[in-house]
């Protein structure tokens, strides 16, 4: 049995060629998994009764249903387990009436292994496939109006690209969910081989650079994937992303106290954000159990960004009670005694 979650629309047409069942129906096909978010085929209604019987022989529709779920006032937290057992988690944030954002997993832990986050003390397990991350995505969809989609979970989403991005394209198709491709952000720790296929990217996604400390040696104690390019050598793809699509990106910064967060840490944030089009974004450290770090001074930060002409925000940190946060995320349910659902 094949899961119809996760083919895109020229797969589905090869099987209903392959079926016997008029191509065009193809369409109705992906409409009914991917915007209707039909779970059995047996809703596939548009289809005559002889052609869903053909393709529930073959094939299903896989669906993520939460092991745990958590809430607090603007933010769900979903641990997803998956059909191997292993454990995701996702977030959807509810922060203003317009803007309804999802931060999803790409992979079942992480291979970069940040010192400061939770998800990199967890190991690399594998992948997500495009089901999984879609299922991720359907779950929330099928209660909320999703407007914006964050790949900043779990995970290197560059690490696992073609999966991202072909997701991607079914969550930005228009007989999809429709989710506009400005509104889709893809986070890496500079992995060069994805920011120079993303470059070639039809759509106008947006690219997120985590830089966790401008000197290099520090940066290099925080993260522990041996495949890490030095800064200069992510500036240089990333100049040249621009210079091929006229992006701006967003540097993200996570202030850590006494380590990324002096003045001269500042004036070298500055200097390497000088070298891009880019905005800084100030990420407030959010602690996880066992973590030896603290929150930086990040108003420090902000006040001598701005005042020397560095475009600079600080992100609002939501989840935190239900450790939803960012660098949070370790697949575990959060025994802390705040509201489930």
């Amino acid at each position: 049995m094949e899961d119809l979650l996760g083919k895109d629309l020229n797969e589905i047409q090869a099987i209903c060629q392959e079926l016997g069942v008029a191509k065009f129906k193809a369409k109705e096909i992906f409409r009914a998994v991917n915007q209707k978010l039909i779970t059995n085929l047996s809703e596939l209604t548009t289809l005559k009764l002889e052609e869903r019987n053909k393709l529930a022989e073959s094939f299903f529709i896989s669906t993520l249903q939460p092991a745990n779920r958590e809430k607090s006032a603007e933010t769900i937290k979903a641990l997803f387990c998956l059909a191997d057992g292993k454990l995701i988690e996702t977030v959807f944030m509810d922060a203003r009436e317009e803007r309804k954002t999802l931060c999803l997993s790409s992979q079942v832990g992480c291979l970069i292994g940040c010192a400061f986050c939770a998800t990199g003390q967890l190991g690399f397990k594998r992948n997500l496939t495009v089901a999984e991350i879609l299922g991720q995505v359907y779950y929330f969809a099928r209660e909320h109006k999703i407007s914006n989609l964050v790949f900043m979970g779990m995970g290197e989403p560059f690490l696992n690209y073609d999966n991202v991005l072909k997701a991607i394209d079914i969550l930005n198709i228009e007989i999809g969910l429709n989710i506009a491709a400005r509104k889709i952000v893809v986070s890496t720790i500079g992995i060069i081989s994805g920011i120079e296929k993303f470059a070639q990217a039809s759509k106008q996604l947006r690219l997120a650079w985590s830089l966790v400390s401008p000197f290099e040696q520090t940066r290099q104690q925080l993260i522990g994937y041996a495949g890490l390019p030095t800064i200069q050598e992510t500036v240089a793809a990333l100049a040249k992303y621009q210079s091929l699509t006229k992006r701006r990106i967003t540097i993200e910064y996570v202030v850590l106290d006494g380590i990324n967060d002096s003045i001269p840490d500042a004036v070298e944030l500055g200097n390497i954000a000088k070298q891009l089009d880019s905005h800084i974004n100030l990420i407030p450290y959010n602690s996880s159990p066992g973590q030896k770090f603290t929150r930086g001074k990040v108003q420090n930060m902000l006040a001598y960004l701005k005042n020397n002409g560095l475009n600079t925000t600080v992100r609002q940190s939501l989840g935190q009670e239900i450790s939803a946060a960012c660098g949070q995320l370790a697949g575990l349910p959060n025994d802390s005694g705040n509201q489930r659902t």
